[in-house]
């Protein structure tokens, strides 16, 4: 394979490894993704093992979460039996699928938890001494704003989930 080829495949494995290891999915798991994604056929648990240079328990764990997270799918090989996988290339899929099951889940557990610590706050309040009460009142302020903000987050992750795939970038940079 030409150098420059080798270096842009590289880099864009090293780059998704660090992306997703910043959002808590690993180092691995991103590199895995790339090399599937950069891979004009689909890979096996061998092929992913030699490309990422890790163990294949390490690499088929990782695959198994990528399937978790439908970032990747198993795909049958004619006159092969190894596991092969392919990518999803529909990068919208996977950000909706993620936030959908991930960060919105989150954010609703969050939300959920404060309401019940203000529902506390107030229901402790009558049998509080003076002191205590001014500092369940402070609560209930920091709570009530943490809240808000997690009501609000709640709201913009569900309008994303719930929207469609934004145009082709092609289309808006004219490169068609």
């Amino acid at each position: 394979m030409d150098e420059t080829l080798q270096q842009v495949r590289a880099r864009v494995l090293t780059g998704l490894g660090e992306l997703t290891d910043f959002f808590g999915f690993g180092k691995v798991m991103g590199q895995l993704y790339a090399a599937l994604l950069m891979s004009q056929e689909p890979l096996s648990l061998d092929d992913l093992e030699s490309i990422v240079g890790k163990s294949k328990a390490s690499v088929s764990m990782n695959m198994r979460n990528l399937e978790r997270w439908r970032m990747v799918r198993e795909v049958w090989v004619k006159g092969d039996r190894r596991k092969f996988y392919e990518p999803e290339t529909d990068l919208w899929k996977i950000v909706t699928y993620v936030l959908q099951s991930r960060e919105l889940n989150d954010v609703r557990s969050a939300v959920r938890i404060l309401e019940e610590d203000l529902e506390s706050l107030q229901s402790a309040k009558p049998s509080l001494s003076e002191e205590e009460r001014e500092l369940a009142d402070f609560y209930q302020e920091r709570i009530v704003e943490l809240h808000d903000f997690f009501g609000f987050a709640q709201l913009i992750l569900e309008n994303f989930v719930a929207s469609e795939a934004p145009p082709n970038a092609d289309t808006l940079t004219g490169t068609e």
